[in-house]
């Protein structure tokens, strides 16, 4: 049965979702042309597609893990405060981005106009993680 989307709540796994979204968002931003420039790829580029791809990973390996055990448990929050750390550094690594990157005739290439959605998807990213670590707990078989 089909739910409005008004209707939805956000989910266990949403930081997933989001994480997912985000990468492909970064990934579609970063190869254009207009925004970075060849000679910024390797410098810049590829390290914010790297740091997005880690951000991916820890929250799909957070996830992975059946929190039954203490052990498990402290494992799982370890991937997702991984997971918030790597967001924090992409964060930064826009800000390095937005003031570095200038076309030839010294305009700005990358702006915060031109990373709203990025920048909505990182801090939603952030909130869910952070939420997901402070509600973690053992689960009972």
């Amino acid at each position: 049965m089909p739910v409005y989307s008004k209707d939805r709540k956000i989910t266990q796994i949403q930081y997933i979702v989001t994480a997912q979204k985000l990468q492909h968002a970064i990934i579609s931003f970063t190869m254009n042309e207009n925004r970075f420039p060849k000679k910024w790829r390797y410098m810049i580029v590829q390290d914010i597609i790297l740091k997005a791809s880690e951000l991916v990973d820890n929250a799909i390996a957070a996830n992975s893990i059946y929190p039954n055990t203490e052990e498990r448990l402290q494992l799982r929050k370890k991937y997702l405060q991984q997971a918030a750390i790597n967001a924090y550094q992409l964060v930064n690594k826009f800000e390095v981005a937005e003031k570095v990157v200038v076309s030839d005739d010294g305009k700005k290439k990358v702006n915060a106009n031109s990373l709203s959605n990025i920048s909505s998807l990182l801090f939603d990213e952030i909130n869910l993680l952070k939420g997901s670590y402070q509600n973690a707990k053992i689960i009972k078989q």
